[in-house]
């Protein structure tokens, strides 16, 4: 199965989705958010307008509301129908305010003339100051100079302005001339833009002309021709560029196009200029055409003048709700022969990934049953390695624990079925690739029992029977075969102990209770068929099914808190520790080959930790531990500490003996206002290599209008047997209400938090 043939089924399974969903179109749209394609209705005909008469018009005059004038002095002069008001004159009309030092107005009309302190009141927020106005305050019109002021937004940030002119042409309609715009606060704002002409509409967008950038009032830029969004809908234009240095990259700059297409689809196509590897291009689509269905679609090229390779990743996500309760879900995780993750990627979760992954289920749940249908394709990513791995297609058939009417016996099952292509010779110098069917049957029976009021057992029978198309010892052939077997297992739960603790708390009441759960375990699974189960190809768990005769224990404990305050409670775990080991009967029972040989019944005693005392303190530590050659065989552990608001530190290690182990540490403080510094570090302690080191300075401004960032990354880039040396700068600024100049692209790297 190759990659054509995958993105063929992929395509398959995505039309005959779109295909059942189109035939709801009508349901599915109702309500949604977005308009619908399908959903069209000849907009109605209104009912003819009735004919005006004297009385509509005069009734129309008297329910008009009045103009609302209050001043320390009024004069009314009549000739000219006008009002004289001065002194802490106040106008009012339908929730729009005007106040001034002395205003002329034609109550009629609404027009007139302030000066004097004139402050404007819109309905949306706006408010504008200015020594001078002419008023409209019937049609919202009017013209304000040497005016300031903030305009209202939805995105709830304040858009102040400032200009020699200001015309109001409708309610949230400006033209400015002689403009600055700013987020920022004070006489002498830490940025703005001055610009020569502005046409601005409230809650949607600012354009102007003649635009230069001022940071603290000094010149950083010139911007000929600009747009800046005062709202939170999506718009088509350029969004704000990225930067970025690094010795291998070189310097690097970036900048994107987005196109708002329509209400439910959208795209992004970027270009990102690197001195030494050549240009990269991206293109990023996404739809929502409904509330059940949404998607995305990414691809980036790049032809790499450092490697000489030609690089390419295609990733791509769709969900969608089916009618009669069907739901697809598929990604889409393609890239090119070429580590690209390894050698373009930042993030440490990318750069190590082994092998794609693409994958498309169709999923429905009825009652206490499921179907599932999976198709698969794995792809390694590894140097030197040309692991291929398939599932195409696999059917799981899955019945939860029912009960046989009222016997108190419960029936379980899973049904799958299974095409497996995989590669048997993983090397890049052969390929091996063969088809593989399994059909596993797997039907349970339980029937819980409570044995006293603190004791509860349940025993648990089961049969399978596995058919495989092919079978293999190494890599010869030897035709199909069944493998059955029978499984029972036997769970004895209790007694539980319990003791709570009452810990004295200010304004609550506190209390903590401790939990012992003690659980024992029988597993049996005789070899019936042994000759068979040696010839099975390993894929899975189900292949992996050994003879079994073991009794396994698990000592668990939990500290849970609850906190009750003004008649309300809340309950937390806040640690939870289990020992378990298992004893192996047919390994004490072994046949021993030598004097040197001995038995081993006893597995590794495991021990397992997570716990979250306090909001400033996380422990959490997993451990195996051979008792016979008394060897810790692993160690996992987080450790993270907030002794301050303003400091964090954690510390992760990761150990298997003789084969890895390696740190991962960040310290998180933030030192003044404003001001953060984190740093992180991963070290592969099995190999004593320093493999990456993150550092970040940001400083916020306290009033929120704007922020910046630097990051230093170097790190080991190891690709294709290459070892290369990486250091990489990325800067980010931000200005509150504008944009962002991205380099790290809201990354986090490596550092950690909790």
């Amino acid at each position: 199965m190759n990659i054509k043939s995958f993105i063929r089924l992929f395509a398959l399974l995505a039309v005959f989705a779109l295909g059942a969903n189109l035939a709801q179109a009508q349901d599915r749209y109702q309500g949604s958010q977005f308009p619908s394609p399908y959903n069209y209705a000849p907009i109605p005909t209104p009912p003819p307008e009735a004919k005006k008469t004297r009385t509509d018009a005069k009734t129309k005059k008297n329910t008009e509301p009045p103009i609302h004038i209050s001043a320390d002095h009024l004069e009314q002069i009549s000739e000219k129908n006008q009002i004289r008001a001065w002194g802490r004159v106040r106008i009012t009309y339908q929730g729009r305010i005007i106040k001034a030092d002395r205003v002329l107005v034609n109550p009629k009309t609404g027009r007139g003339e302030a000066v004097g302190h004139v402050l404007m009141i819109a309905e949306d927020g706006t408010r504008l100051r200015s020594t001078k106005a002419q008023i409209n305050i019937k049609s919202e019109k009017g013209r304000l100079f040497d005016a300031e002021g903030t305009l209202g937004s939805p995105k709830g940030i304040k858009y102040f302005v400032k200009g020699k002119e200001i015309t109001k042409l409708s309610e949230n309609h400006y033209k400015i001339t002689e403009a600055s715009l700013t987020t920022c606060t004070g006489k002498i704002p830490d940025w703005k833009i001055e610009v020569d002409d502005a046409d601005v509409e409230a809650k949607d967008r600012a354009l102007f002309k003649g635009g230069v950038v001022k940071i603290r009032n000094m010149p950083v830029g010139y911007i000929p021709i600009g747009y800046i969004p005062l709202d939170n809908r999506r718009k088509t234009g350029f969004l704000t560029p990225s930067i970025g240095q690094s010795n291998l990259d070189g310097f690097t700059l970036g900048n994107s196009f987005f196109w708002a297409i329509n209400d439910h689809q959208d795209a992004t196509i970027g270009v990102r200029y690197m001195e030494n590897r050549g240009v990269e291009t991206s293109l990023e689509y996404r739809y929502t055409p409904s509330k059940t269905t949404t998607g995305q679609f990414n691809a980036v090229l790049i032809d790499d003048n450092v490697t000489g390779n030609f690089f390419w990743k295609i990733d791509a996500f769709h969900q969608q709700q089916l009618p009669y309760g069907w739901a697809l879900n598929g990604k889409l995780d393609l890239s090119s022969s070429d580590n690209f993750n390894k050698t373009f990627r930042d993030q440490t979760e990318n750069r190590t990934r082994r092998s794609t992954d693409s994958w498309a289920t169709l999923f429905k749940t009825w009652g206490n049953q499921s179907f599932d249908l999976l198709a698969r394709l794995r792809e390694s990513e590894d140097d030197g390695r040309d692991d291929t791995f398939g599932i195409l297609p696999q059917a799981i058939w899955r019945t939860q624990p029912v009960e046989i009417g009222k016997t108190n016996i419960y029936f379980n099952q899973d049904t799958t079925f299974t095409t497996f292509v995989t590669d048997l010779d993983g090397s890049t110098l052969t390929d091996q690739v063969v088809n593989l069917q399994r059909i596993d049957i797997h039907p349970q029976l339980s029937a819980p029992v409570q044995l006293f009021p603190w004791l509860n057992f349940t025993p648990t029978v089961g049969v399978r029977n596995t058919y495989y198309s092919d079978s293999f010892q190494g890599t010869t052939s030897h035709g199909s075969i069944n493998r059955e077997l029978i499984d029972v297992r036997g769970v004895l739960e209790g007694p539980k102990f319990n003791k709570i603790f009452q810990l004295d708390s200010n304004g609550g009441d506190t209390k903590i209770k401790h939990v012992i759960e003690p659980r024992v375990q029988y597993d049996y699974i005789p070899d019936i068929d042994e000759l068979d189960r040696n010839q099975i190809f390993q894929i899975d768990g189900i292949d992996q099914i050994p003879n079994t005769n073991s009794i396994s224990y698990f000592l668990t404990q939990r500290l849970l808190k609850k906190v009750t305050t003004d008649g309300s409670s809340n309950t937390q775990q806040i640690a939870r520790f289990e020992i378990s080991q298992s004893y192996n009967f047919n390994e004490a029972g072994r046949s021993l080959t030598s004097s040197m040989d001995k038995n081993r019944p006893f597995s590794s005693l495991r021990f397992d930790l997570d716990s979250r005392p306090f909001d400033w303190l996380m422990v959490n530590m997993d451990s195996t531990i051979d008792l016979y050659d008394g060897i810790v065989q692993t160690v996992n552990f987080d450790v993270g500490v907030r002794p301050t608001d303003n400091l964090m530190v954690i510390m992760e290690r990761r150990m298997a003996h003789n084969t890895s182990a390696s740190i991962l540490g960040t310290i998180d403080y933030s030192f003044l206002p404003g001001w953060n510094m984190k740093f992180s570090t991963r070290f592969d302690e099995f190999n004593e290599t320093l493999l990456e080191k993150n550092g970040r300075l940001s400083f916020n401004n306290p009033c929120g209008c704007w922020g910046v960032s630097v990051d230093v990354i170097q790190r080991l880039n190891i690709n294709g047997g290459l070892r290369q040396e990486e250091t990489r700068f990325l800067f980010n600024l931000t200005l509150k209400g504008l944009g962002e100049i991205a380099g790290s692209e809201g990354e986090s790297f490596i550092h950690r938090s909790f």
